[in-house]
């Protein structure tokens, strides 16, 4: 055999026990897991073909709880809240711990004033966020960070402290 078929078997020989082993791919330098997901891993895969960057495809799970969507790692939740009837439509929010809370207020009461305001019990002597008060039938967004302890708050209308509560959740 001539000397450069003698490397080229020995190569394509190399590049098959690689391939086998599952952890290159002659095609695109592309790494593939060795062990299959458990999921808990975040799989990727990236690679390069002809000097060029292949697109990374990540998948992520997020945990969702009704009336909230929320995100993992304290980053941000949006939730939507009416008050109507001099009642809020939820009685328990719950959010990420340390997260980014947007709450998508709609007060549908025509001329009744309202507002949500989260304290950390139900003595509402020690307020965590306070928003402003807006007459229906209106909206408003409240921005705030949650609790970072993990724990059951108190929400409230301030306006009407008796008929509009509920349990403000941090996990």
């Amino acid at each position: 055999m001539r000397p450069n078929v003698i490397l080229l078997v020995a190569l394509l020989v190399v590049s098959a026990g690689i391939l086998a082993a599952g952890c290159v791919s002659p095609v695109g330098n592309v790494t593939q897991p060795t062990a299959p997901p458990t999921g808990t891993e975040t799989p990727s895969v990236t690679g390069t073909t002809a000097g060029t960057p292949a697109a990374t495809a990540t998948t992520t799970a997020a945990n969702v709880t009704t009336g909230a969507t929320t995100a993992a790692g304290g980053q941000a939740t949006t939730v939507d809240l009416t008050a109507q009837n001099i009642a809020f439509d939820k009685s328990t929010i719950t959010v990420p711990a340390g997260a980014q809370v947007t709450v998508n207020f709609d007060n549908k009461d025509n001329g009744v004033p309202h507002n949500f305001a989260v304290y950390t019990d139900s003595s509402a002597s020690q307020n965590i966020f306070r928003g402003d008060t807006v007459t229906g039938p209106a909206t408003t967004t409240y921005t705030f960070t949650a609790p970072s302890e993990p724990g059951t708050y108190f929400f409230r209308c301030d306006v009407h402290p008796e008929a509009m509560t509920g349990d403000f959740v941090v996990q």
